[in-house]
């Protein structure tokens, strides 16, 4: 059984740190991810957001199943809309992104929600999610984890 949680605290920490993967943007034939983040919070959250731009070179429209990581217990993609003053998440099973296009996860609108996190994420720590995609395809992302302070609303 030691052996077994070493070897899971070793492939956590892969993961966890991003290793292997450049931050800037992750381009294959298909997709581009870029600016892919994940605000700090603090470590009593236990739903954080994920947020990124995927863009479709190709020119047939492609489709997000979903995302998986092992830093969270479960990853479900969620829109926020407007309804009577009030904000709602409206959970999304699948998200298209049309030829030669692009779709924003970004707070307010579309984004992951990452939930029930193995450990509290710090800012500067890399996360890998990796995004799945109609006909089989799975693209591992890292997301930079964004410190607090570029995320506080200022009042006048």
């Amino acid at each position: 059984m030691k052996k077994t949680a070493v070897i899971l605290v070793v492939v956590m920490a892969l993961l966890i740190t991003g290793a292997g993967y450049a931050n800037c943007g992750h381009h294959q034939k298909d997709y581009s991810i870029e600016d892919a983040w994940i605000p700090e919070a603090p470590p009593v959250v236990k739903v954080l957001a994920g947020f990124m731009k995927i863009g479709n070179p190709t020119d047939q429209t492609q489709v997000l199943l979903g995302a998986e990581s092992l830093a969270f217990e479960k990853i479900e993609m969620h829109r926020t809309v407007m309804e009577e003053g009030m904000a709602k998440m409206i959970q999304q099973k699948e998200i298209e992104i049309p030829a030669e296009g692009e779709v924003e996860f970004a707070p307010g609108g579309l984004h992951l929600m990452l939930i029930n996190p193995n450990k509290p994420l710090k800012a500067r720590e890399k996360i890998t999610i990796t995004l799945r995609f109609e006909g089989g395809k799975s693209i591992p992302v890292s997301f930079a984890v964004r410190p607090m302070e570029g995320m506080e609303h200022h009042h006048h």
